[in-house]
């Protein structure tokens, strides 16, 4: 299948602005990716620390 036979039969061009529209899809596809990855980033908890695994301090 020609992807984009069928994209200019549904919109009537091949390109946006002067640039492909493969190159629109895959910073679309980028873009979802990084906003999905922040998502998930920013709506964990915090851990907190594990004292039992904390470096031991030597005495000077």
């Amino acid at each position: 299948m020609n992807w984009t036979m069928v994209w200019i039969g549904l919109f009537g061009t091949a390109s946006l602005w002067g640039i492909d529209m493969g190159f629109w899809v895959a910073m679309t596809a980028v873009l979802l990716v990084v906003v999905l990855m922040n998502a998930i980033f920013w709506a964990m908890a915090p851990q907190k620390p594990d004292r039992s695994k904390s470096p031991r301090e030597f005495p000077l």
